[in-house]
């Protein structure tokens, strides 16, 4: 595969650490964008392949100066991987009118405002790629992460709009649609996220998401992964 020049979103913790740990070994260069600050030490890695930056997606402004580093830094990008999302717990009696708001600006309009950021300069070369880190809540319903569920759905119907106007342009758009996964993400969920070690062990690994945008990446030019779903198996298991 080709060194590209990534710009990845959510980079600071969970999905997004390992997709920046694994594209530097595999020696990309990566813009890692978060509304935290980055700390990520690879010893294997050249430092100038690394750019951490403050990013706050829900800030169209902050979007395009992120970009624009990034292009500056790198002279180029030729791929976006949007990592970065929030999760609250809620059924359709309980979700609150503020986390609905909070959730629709990071999971759909963050991700609509860095990708049109981002747009400008994908466009125009012999390949660029897109992947959007989906549920497998944007395809089934979930009425108990009723926001989560249905700002997913709104990502994927984005993604798909997106794909149709990105493969004429060389733009090839992936939905990686993920199940549980073992990260922090559950914060929000409060005692609804909180799993024995014996589930938790059963979840995805982050790895897991990662080598699977490490697979989409990796494809030919004569081969595009429109969607992939990554289930959890082992949590499905008839406990014995």
């Amino acid at each position: 595969m080709k060194k590209r020049k990534i710009f990845i979103t959510g980079a600071g913790g969970g999905i997004g650490s390992s997709l920046v740990q694994d594209l530097l070994q595999a020696g990309h260069f990566v813009a890692a964008g978060d509304i935290t600050s980055i700390n990520i030490h690879d010893s294997n890695s050249d430092s100038a392949r690394l750019i951490p930056l403050q990013l706050d997606i829900r800030d169209v402004n902050s979007c395009t100066q992120a970009i624009q580093t990034a292009v500056e830094t790198f002279g180029s990008i030729d791929t976006l991987i949007n990592v970065a999302g929030i999760c609250y717990g809620g059924d359709p009696l309980t979700a609150s009118p503020e986390e609905w708001e909070n959730t629709f600006d990071i999971n759909v309009k963050g991700m609509f405002q860095i990708t049109q950021a981002a747009l400008p300069y994908l466009q125009g070369k012999e390949r660029s790629d897109i992947v959007n880190i989906s549920s497998v809540w944007g395809v089934d319903y979930n009425p108990n992460l009723l926001s989560y569920s249905a700002s997913k759905f709104a990502v994927e119907g984005y993604t798909g709009g997106l794909r149709a106007w990105g493969l004429p342009r060389n733009i090839r758009v992936t939905s990686l649609q993920v199940d549980k996964v073992d990260t922090n993400f559950r914060r929000n969920l409060g005692s609804a996220g909180v799993f024995p070690d014996e589930k938790l062990r059963k979840m995805l690994t982050p790895k897991d998401v990662s080598e699977a945008v490490c697979f989409v990446l990796s494809t030919n030019s004569t081969a595009h992964v429109s969607y992939m779903r990554l289930d959890a198996p082992l949590w499905y298991q008839l406990e014995k």
